[in-house]
């Protein structure tokens, strides 16, 4: 029987020809230029915790093109770890940015669990991921699934306080001084919460603390955006329409079945002054809560001290200054001092 020959060539040209084609498959993504791809930033800080994703990573490879880091549904062994290190710049695709804000918000805790970071490094990672998901609440106020996102952007942020002394400094040196409404809450539940844990209120009402500040200001996606984003001073009317923020607030809390008084009374009375000048009711001091009270402190605070378009931001001894001169008849003078306090431990 006559034997087939296999030359050893021809086996050499078999294993070229199939090391191309998986060379080819594998970089079948290189040279995808970036204006063809709309992208989002990726935090390989969060990535490199993980050990899977399901979603496509894209790494800059040069000026104008773009590699495919990880396909999806790909589990992060130790060589992607690795090579992780010497990306400077990774990305998800647009289209698959709830995927991304799902797994920064499933993967917010284990930053807590890991040892080799310090607390600057775990607050920034945080307040950066915070910032993204609060981003996704307030463009999407009415999804019911904001109960539970509020609560898991508070939890990992209230975990740093509770077990860190100098959380609060580590925070004010990576608080977003640019004013947006997402941004400005976010401040405004990292200032309530080290408040609130100075002046030593429980776990429990801490993260109800936190949930109600991060949704303070959830009723203005109600409000004509051109009043809410306008550049300097509000007409009367204008003035008139926005002071309805806190109630429709209230309401979508309420459509997210959240029951807790602590919350509903933190967004709903956040505006009220101790004078009975405030608004949507004219509450005066008894009749305020403990957490509009906090949250108005905060609010404030973040108000003055961040930039706008029309105005720069004020130094925090100015806008503290201000705040115990002129607005005195407006802010629990107790909150105040304490949170003076805080700042400057």
């Amino acid at each position: 029987m006559k034997q087939k020959v296999i030359r050893q060539s021809n086996i050499n040209h078999i294993i070229d020809e199939t090391q191309k084609k998986e060379e080819e498959k594998q970089q079948a993504y290189i040279l995808v230029d970036k204006d063809m791809l709309n992208l989002i930033p990726v935090d390989k800080r969060i990535l490199n915790l993980a050990t899977k994703v399901d979603f496509k990573v894209f790494a800059e490879d040069e000026k104008t093109h773009m590699s495919l880091f990880l396909q999806a549904d790909s589990v992060i062994d130790k060589e992607k770890k690795s090579k992780l290190k010497y990306a400077e710049k990774i990305y998800a695709l647009e289209s698959e940015k709830d995927k991304y804000d799902n797994f920064l918000e499933n993967h917010l805790q284990s930053i807590l669990r890991d040892n080799s970071l310090s607390l600057d490094e775990k607050t920034d990672i945080i307040y950066a991921a915070s910032s993204d998901l609060t981003h996704k609440l307030y463009a999407n106020p009415d999804a019911l699934e904001n109960a539970t996102l509020s609560e898991n952007i508070v939890k990992p942020m209230l975990d740093t306080i509770i077990h860190n002394e100098n959380t609060i400094s580590s925070y004010l040196k990576i608080i977003e001084y640019d004013y947006y409404t997402h941004t400005h809450s976010l401040n405004v539940s990292v200032y309530a919460l080290c408040l609130g844990n100075e002046l030593n209120l429980d776990e429990e009402k801490l993260t109800s603390l936190g949930r109600a500040a991060l949704l303070h200001d959830i009723g203005k996606s109600k409000i004509d955006p051109k009043i809410v984003n306008k550049q300097g001073k509000l007409t009367q009317e204008e003035f008139e329409m926005m002071k309805n923020h806190p109630t429709y607030g209230y309401e979508i809390a309420n459509s997210y079945k959240i029951e807790d008084k602590n919350i509903l009374e933190g967004i709903y009375q956040h505006h009220e002054k101790l004078d009975g000048n405030g608004y949507p009711n004219k509450l005066s001091d008894k009749e305020i809560g403990l957490f509009p009270k906090i949250i108005s402190v905060c609010d404030i605070f973040d108000a003055l001290t961040t930039r706008r378009s029309y105005k720069s931001a004020m130094k925090s001894f100015e806008a503290l200054t201000l705040m115990k001169t002129t607005m005195n008849s407006h802010l629990d003078a107790s909150i105040l001092n304490t949170f003076i306090k805080m700042l400057h431990k």
